[in-house]
């Protein structure tokens, strides 16, 4: 064979096959799309155009999970600084220089309900939170912690709680003070308190009754033979109704009071806005006093001046009989 023609008719075979090649690769570009194929090509468009945003997302549920473990603490000048809860495990109440004792009496559980003593252990757990974040934490105290509440309690880690947890009454967990320095806080009480006292202990009625136990805790303080008073809410502060708070917030108003020394700053950072609580203004009711007293004086003085006066009629009767002498 002639090497010439050989090497002509390899040149068309390969030309063939690039051909072919050729015309079969367009032929598979050309095929159309799928249903499911132009589905998963929009879904792709869509998570490309998203991408930035599900990234924002998950940086900020990353910093939410972060700040669980931070807790927000209140200074003394209103300062608020986020403190790791790991180095809230040293502030505890032994180190503490604030030796206040503040009881819960929780020995009412006979005059709830079962939803009233799930509301009392939540309010329980929010003053046990409020302790924790002070600076100088309370000496917080439970007395009566039994049955139904030490339950649900317990549900809460009341095992790994800094607190001094009791099943007795307080009568016999401080028996060795003296009755007249153990004081019921009671709003029932003609007594204000003024300042708080280190050597007595306080005591706060575990009850959510929604008022309807009156007097309650105010008679078994005078059966009891102890000392009781109320917060000065009447001085600083004028509510629409009865001023009966719940047991977190005369915790939250003791906590507040001990840092800043202040009952109008402790009441309105505590009391809640459904209160409709407002604030007294006693540099105005002190110069409305005076008015009204300089008014009743005034009065006074009228009074006694008309009561000095002669009246008509005995002025008529004295002319009648000098009139009657000059005739004889």
């Amino acid at each position: 064979m002639d090497p010439v023609v050989d090497k002509a008719e390899i040149a068309e075979k390969e030309s063939k096959s690039e051909l072919s090649v050729d015309l079969n690769s367009k032929i598979e570009f050309k095929k159309p799309l799928s249903r499911n194929q132009e589905k998963k090509l929009k879904r792709l468009e869509k998570a490309l155009q998203n991408r930035a945003e599900k990234r924002k997302k998950e940086r900020e549920i990353r910093r939410a999970k972060g700040k669980q473990n931070y807790a927000v603490v209140e200074k003394m000048n209103g300062e608020k600084l986020e403190i790791k809860r790991k180095d809230l495990k040293k502030n505890l109440m032994a180190n503490s220089p604030n030796k206040l004792k503040i009881a819960i009496d929780c020995s009412f559980e006979s005059l709830m309900n079962y939803s009233d003593i799930n509301h009392l252990c939540k309010q329980l757990t929010y003053c046990y939170a409020a302790n924790r974040r002070m600076e100088a934490p309370l000496q917080f105290y439970m007395t009566s912690c039994s049955n139904r509440t030490r339950e649900l309690l317990e549900r809460s880690g009341l095992a790994n709680w800094d607190a001094y947890i009791h099943n007795t009454n307080y009568l016999q967990v401080f028996d060795e003070i003296p009755k007249q320095n153990i004081v019921y806080l009671t709003s029932d009480s003609p007594n204000e308190i003024q300042e708080f006292d280190d050597n007595k202990v306080y005591i706060i009625g575990g009850l959510v009754d929604h008022n309807h136990h009156k007097l309650l805790t105010f008679n078994m303080a005078q059966q009891n033979q102890i000392s009781h008073c109320r917060l000065p809410i009447g001085k600083f502060i004028q509510m629409n109704s009865r001023p009966v708070l719940t047991v977190n917030q005369v915790f939250q108003i003791i906590c507040k009071y001990t840092e800043c020394k202040d009952w109008k700053t402790a009441f309105v950072s505590t009391l809640p806005k459904r209160k409709k609580a407002e604030l007294l203004d006693n540099e105005d009711e002190e110069t409305d006093k005076s008015d009204s007293d300089n008014e009743n004086s005034l009065s006074k003085k009228v009074k006694k001046i008309e009561s000095n006066e002669p009246k008509k009629d005995d002025k008529n009767f004295n002319l009648e009989n000098e009139e009657k002498t000059v005739a004889n």
